[in-house]
């Protein structure tokens, strides 16, 4: 596998900031490579799923490049008096990426997950643009931003401007119904979480009302990364239907 850090000024945000990346080694040159999009938590960065689990080593038998975006804490918006993240992550990252190296942009090679704050992300973009992605897979997100406040002293620069009541909900419902039911979503939480009530909610709104495949993993964990480790093996196993052990498909 190859790590890199690309770190670059970027109009969109008028600064320097970073994107951390895995590639395998093998790459085809007739061949562009599957795709996932990775989203960080809140009060930490892209470079958290490289030092806090052994994703380098999930992904050896892969032909998966992994893009992690450092988003600060913009809970994947544009900021009230900010910076447009929102707008750098969509409008900038996605296309200058497939620009730099050899990505897919095809729906079906295209994927996108997250942590927490990055789960949320991850939803937001799904609902937002579900032409884009064929899974989805949010870890412990955040889905009622109402909680905020009690999470972070400056949400106030993300509730300004938006209805924090039911945000998700209001994306989804706007969503092209077909092209939302095309996606595969793997969704986690840790019984042991705070945030377990409210995503049992979600999820059950997604299922009832929306009418989403969800498959829906529970069990011990808290909210943390001795959680989100454990459960990135079985993420990718789902997602790429092949035993990350040596790549082979598995068997059906």
């Amino acid at each position: 596998m190859a790590i890199l850090t690309l770190t670059r000024a970027w109009t969109r945000l008028e600064e320097q900031t970073t994107i951390h990346v895995i590639l395998p080694n093998e790459i085809q040159s007739d061949r562009k490579l599957q795709v996932l999009w990775l989203l960080h938590g809140l009060g930490d960065n892209g470079s958290g799923f490289i030092r806090k689990t052994n994703l380098e080593v999930l992904t050896k038998y892969t032909n998966l490049a992994i893009i992690t975006p450092e988003m600060n804490r913009s809970f994947y918006m544009n900021l009230h008096n900010g910076l447009p993240y929102w707008d750098y992550l969509t409008k900038q990252v996605t296309p200058e990426m497939r620009k730099l190296l050899p990505l897919s942009s095809d729906r079906q090679d295209n994927f996108v997950g997250g942590t927490s704050m990055g789960g949320f992300g991850a939803l937001k973009l799904a609902f937002t643009h579900p032409e884009w992605f064929s899974a989805v897979m949010p870890m412990s997100p955040v889905v009622d931003l109402s909680e905020l406040p009690a999470m972070m002293p400056d949400a106030q620069g993300i509730l300004e401007r938006i209805a924090p009541e039911h945000y998700l909900e209001t994306l989804a419902e706007k969503s092209p119904s077909e092209q939302l039911r095309q996606l595969r979503f793997f969704y986690c939480i840790g019984d042991q979480d705070e945030l377990k009530p409210t995503n049992d909610r979600f999820v059950q709104y997604m299922r009832n009302d929306l009418k989403l495949p969800i498959a829906y993993h529970t069990g011990a964990g808290g909210h943390d990364w001795l959680y989100w480790q454990r459960m990135l093996p079985e993420m990718l196993t789902w997602l790429l239907k092949v035993n990350l052990a040596d790549g082979q498909p598995l068997e059906s």
